[in-house]
């Protein structure tokens, strides 16, 4: 997948769980916060290029690998 593409597809991940977070129960929020930060973090590496491969388990399981 291209950068570009790895990178929408990221940041529609994140609206996703965003999006997701306010209907879960409590317990869930904070297994969700973390999700979304770690979708945050790898956001930033894509973009910069410290991530090729990465494996994503929301909204479903994915193993994507970003070529330039």
């Amino acid at each position: 997948m291209s950068r570009s593409s790895a990178i929408a597809l990221l940041v529609d991940t994140r609206r996703a769980l965003a999006a997701d977070l306010h209907e879960k129960p409590q317990q869930d929020m904070q297994r969700n916060e973390q999700t979304l930060h770690e979708i945050e973090r790898l956001l930033l590496d894509v973009r910069i290029g410290r991530t090729r491969e990465f494996k994503l388990e929301f909204p479903s399981r994915m193993h994507v690998i970003v070529s330039n």
